[in-house]
């Protein structure tokens, strides 16, 4: 079942995927007055004071820019609406686009963002961030070239034609439950805003299953043995390229010994204890749960909501 009030998921897009390869029938929605375009700079968006997402129009760009040589990638329509992004060139200031705004990360403001706007720009922080990272062909080096309306790149060497497609990194994320399901496994990196505890997660590797990979990644990082794994849902979350698997599994063992140097700590709480997470006089007064926009914090509100 979609849950849409997950968010960067819900998109109101229809990728109309056969239009990628129909060069000039994507030309024409490309040039036309109803086409929106989202800049992006170093991997940030344009945003108004309201914030409201800037766009601009193919004839308004190219006044400005060679949008050719930048190659926009389409991303779909949304009633009627054909969206596109166009990754600006790096530098030290943005170009003059001829329009006010600033240019801000995706989480900075996405919590003043209606959702299916905030799914729109995190596909397209998505597919610029690809783009940057495939420049140059995999297999033998020789640059790259774009294809298939910005969703495929081609190596420009004839002799290997190797034709790369946008990937995404699957990570997943899980509240443990104890044994008697009253207490919750979190635990926080050195590097996470001070007090800041979340559930554990980790990547995928390769050969290996979902399931496997909440086992594996929870006992390394806390030495807890889980069992009875359940997907909830997920999150598209391109920071820089991943998508967030949502679980809950039920820890089979308590005493918690981390393995590896992912997490500086790691505790068992309460539904009290978190519900006292950041109030005054309490003796979680200095901890906090993760945003309220992360997959993080819907899995522990789930929780919570069940006693």
């Amino acid at each position: 079942m979609l849950k849409p009030h997950i968010t960067y998921s819900g998109s109101p897009l229809d990728r109309r995927a056969p239009l990628r390869i129909d060069e000039t029938g994507l030309r024409a929605v490309l040039t036309s007055s109803e086409a929106r375009i989202v800049p992006v700079w170093n991997q940030k968006h344009l945003f108004s004071a309201a914030p409201q997402v800037q766009f601009l129009s193919y004839a308004a760009l190219s006044t400005r820019l060679n949008l050719d040589d930048l190659g926009p990638t389409f991303l779909g329509f949304d009633d009627g609406t054909p969206w596109f992004v166009v990754s600006l060139p790096a530098s030290e200031t943005p170009p003059d686009l001829g329009i006010s705004g600033e240019y801000r990360t995706l989480n900075e403001v996405v919590s003043l963002l209606p959702n299916t706007e905030a799914s729109v720009l995190a596909y397209a922080r998505a597919m610029v961030i690809w783009h940057e990272n495939h420049q140059h062909c995999g297999r033998c080096g020789t640059p790259t070239r774009i294809s298939d309306g910005g969703h495929a790149r081609v190596c420009t060497n004839a002799d290997c034609a190797h034709r790369s497609f946008p990937r995404t990194d699957p990570a997943v994320i899980t509240l443990i439950e104890d044994p008697t399901g009253t207490r919750a496994l979190l635990g926080r990196q050195a590097r996470w805003p001070a007090g800041m505890y979340s559930v554990i997660a980790g990547f995928v590797e390769p050969g290996e299953s979902l399931e496997e990979t909440v086992i594996r990644e929870t006992y390394e990082e806390t030495g807890i043995a889980v069992g009875d794994v359940r997907y909830l849902a997920s999150q598209p979350w391109p920071f820089p390229s991943s998508i967030m698997l949502g679980f809950r599994a039920k820890a089979t063992t308590t005493e918690i010994a981390r393995g590896d140097d992912e997490l500086e700590d790691c505790r068992w709480f309460t539904r009290d204890d978190l519900r006292a997470f950041g109030k005054p006089g309490s003796a979680f007064e200095n901890l906090r749960l993760p945003n309220t926009f992360s997959i993080a914090r819907f899995l522990l509100n789930t929780w919570l909501d069940e006693a």
